[in-house]
């Protein structure tokens, strides 16, 4: 019969599994130049945003 201590490492062990397979996602890829939201020039632009604009977040 399994105690406290072995439901709480199963529980850690399938919140492990679930951040490793989160953190195999394929990254898009980016192209440098003009921000659509802000204006600005980026080395790199997913779906024409800046990372600042994509995060929310001002420059």
């Amino acid at each position: 019969m399994p105690d406290h201590i072995d439901m709480a490492v199963e529980i850690s062990d399938l919140y492990l599994e679930r951040r490793i397979r989160a953190a195999r996602q394929p990254v898009p890829i980016g192209v440098p130049g003009e921000c659509e939201q802000c204006y600005e020039d980026s080395p790199r632009l997913v779906g024409g945003r800046c990372a600042p604009c994509r995060d929310g977040k001002r420059r």
